[in-house]
């Protein structure tokens, strides 16, 4: 069955399961998810920010984060639930204003009570048994559209325990969500879909038929960060992470990123980070040896 769903749950027995081919970063620009640990512990940074996570933990990580590990226990085990951004932000935009999405993303992990815990690892369990269902079955078209509806419900009911669970532990409160929330969300989904290929605040001013001062006034109202701030964020991230934990050449990653040169990504790169794409690569390399 092939149910084109947008998240990914993964089962973790070792630390080795969490990292990314290089053993180094988890790469979470457009994406983002939960990680709960079962069992061990693991050390995790947030944009130079360390957790320590223990039994029962939860550690949600939201787009436009880098998030590090820095080592883990030799018995960690837990699940971890990756979701496509687009399949997100319209739950979060139901619960939370865009001051407590960002609420999140700073503030990150939580200690579940038992009786949490409890729920979420039920729901995950059934999620997870159904995910192995869709996988294994071949059925009539009807019942592959009801079986994906069944899994969906089911991560949506394990998403609203987890924000549950997040607002019941933070004293997060839902408020009444007004227009100009909704397009700072708007923007953010747009933003981790074509931060690669779109720079200019006009293209996603213009994406929600508003000028781009006011639309980027908005932004900061909403964020403390103007648009354009947030759009330099994404493509510095992202292109350090490449510089960092790839060998994709200069050139490769400044097509990737829709710039017209080497030249000018060099450019653009040295004027936010104060080194050229090649010296922050040698500097990152040097710090790993």
């Amino acid at each position: 069955m092939n149910t084109n769903l947008p998240f990914q749950f993964i089962s973790v027995d070792s630390a080795i399961s969490l990292l990314d081919a290089r053993g180094h970063v988890l790469t979470l620009m457009d994406e983002c998810g939960f990680f709960l640990c079962q069992h061990g512990s693991i050390d995790v940074s947030l944009n130079d920010k360390s957790y320590l996570m223990k039994e029962g933990n939860v550690y949600y990580y939201m787009p436009s984060t880098y998030v590090s590990i820095l080592g883990s226990s030799p018995d960690l085990e837990g699940i971890v639930v990756k979701c496509n951004i687009e399949f997100v932000m319209p739950l979060i935009q139901h619960l939370f204003d865009s001051g407590h999405y960002l609420t999140m993303r700073d503030n990150p992990c939580i200690m579940l009570s038992e009786q949490q815990r409890t729920a979420i690892e039920r729901l995950a369990g059934i999620l997870n048994d159904h995910l192995s269902q869709a996988e294994a079955v071949s059925e009539s078209v009807a019942t592959d559209l009801m079986l994906k509806q069944v899994i969906l419900s089911l991560a949506q009911s394990l998403f609203y325990e987890l924000m549950f669970a997040y607002k019941s532990n933070q004293g997060v409160v839902p408020q009444a969500h007004n227009a100009h929330d909704n397009i700072f969300q708007q923007f953010l989904i747009s933003l981790f879909k074509n931060y690669k290929q779109e720079r200019e605040v006009t293209f996603y001013a213009t994406e929600q038929s508003l000028s781009p001062r006011y639309f980027s006034s908005i932004v900061k109202e909403r964020s403390g960060h103007s648009a354009l701030q947030w759009i330099i964020q994404m493509v510095i991230s992202s292109t350090k992470q490449e510089l960092a934990n790839t060998d994709r050449t200069i050139k490769e990653i400044a097509l990737d990123f829709n710039f017209p040169s080497q030249s000018f990504f060099g450019k653009y790169f040295k004027q936010y980070v104060g080194l050229s794409p090649k010296a922050y690569r040698r500097q990152v390399r040097t710090s790993k040896e």
